[in-house]
């Protein structure tokens, strides 16, 4: 039998030793509207850079911001065909991952913030249930937070708002609201509002704060009606797909480091709306102050409307879970 080189024998002893396993390494895509720098993207960019951390690299995120891939609905489309496996939407996007979120956005529905907070943690796991079987992961609820009116006329009561030009949002709960109240409107996407405010093509818009001034509204309008209209929430969402390429052990940590940075983002939300409705005022935007009368109006026609999207646009159990938390709160 011939003689075994050393070098030989130890590489045969070295094939038999046991490999040790190659860590696959999943990387996740999302998108966001938020623009780099903004809040939103600092606390996108936070959750990205901590799950890195807890998974040792073996999960990572690449996050396109500024609506690079796209509208809300482009990046919905892209999840659907593998290009992106989620994203932090704060708008249209929401509603058609989770339906029964409207019944928290619905006009007039909540007053305040303790309102939000309660409504929205109570609710927090039906809501996650409701993404989940529509092929969604909920990994964190982000506040957009509340809606005012601004115009370029004095309003204070419904026959004062159909006297001007009224932006028409592609918004199936505001177009059964206007309806209810017959208040006649201009639709116009949210990239010409600022230019029809110019021309004089619209008079009324409609947003939360920070972003009426990240859009330079402020710049046109004269007058804010200090009324909260709506209240919205956005979130961090992954793919059905996305959320199964995500390894077991390393779930829990992608899930809590989007939901701590999405529910830390949600004081610095409400901080830079309060400076926004200040910076205003400050450029020479005059409050209107809701009085009783304008809003009875306004509840009047959220009445008729609600009857229309009740169980079309959200569920009635949705409603009903909401109603049963503001009756609570407000101890009636």
């Amino acid at each position: 039998m011939p003689a075994i080189r050393p070098r030989f024998l130890f590489l045969l002893l070295l094939m038999a030793l046991p490999s040790a396993p190659v860590l696959a390494q999943v990387r996740l895509n999302l998108a966001t509207l938020a623009p780099d720098g903004s809040i939103w993207m600092q606390a996108l960019n936070s959750a990205k850079e901590e799950i890195e951390a807890a998974t040792d690299g073996e999960v990572r995120v690449r996050i396109y911001p500024g609506g690079i891939m796209g509208t809300e609905k482009d990046v919905l489309f892209k999840i659907r065909s593998g290009q992106l496996h989620g994203g932090g939407f704060m708008g249209y996007a929401t509603g058609a991952i989770c339906p029964d979120a409207g019944a928290l956005m619905f006009p007039l529905a909540l007053r305040s913030y303790d309102e939000a907070d309660a409504a929205l943690e109570a609710l927090r796991e039906f809501l996650e249930a409701g993404a989940r079987a529509n092929g969604y992961e909920a990994l964190g609820w982000t506040e957009v937070g509340f809606s005012y009116a601004y115009s370029m006329k004095p309003f204070s009561n419904l026959d004062e708002l159909r006297a001007t030009k009224v932006w028409g949002l592609d918004s199936p709960m505001l177009i059964e609201l206007f309806g209810a109240g017959r208040i006649p409107s201009i639709p116009a996407n949210v990239t010409d509002v600022l230019p029809s405010l110019q021309t004089g093509a619209l008079e009324t818009v409609f947003g939360p704060p920070t972003a009426a001034v990240a859009v330079q509204w402020h710049t046109r309008i004269r007058y804010l009606y200090e009324m909260k209209l709506t209240y919205g929430i956005g979130g961090v969402f992954l793919s059905k797909a996305g959320w199964n390429l995500v390894p077991a052990r390393h779930q829990p940590a992608v899930k809590a480091a989007f939901d701590k940075h999405c529910r830390l983002l949600t004081p610095k939300v409400r901080q830079s709306d309060a400076e926004a409705l200040e910076f205003m005022r400050g450029q020479g935007v005059t409050p209107i102050p809701e009085t009783p009368e304008g809003r009875a109006d306004f509840e009047r026609i959220a009445a008729q409307a609600l009857e229309k999207v009740k169980g079309q646009v959200f569920s009635a159990e949705a409603w009903d879970r909401l109603q049963a938390v503001l009756k609570e709160r407000r101890g009636s």
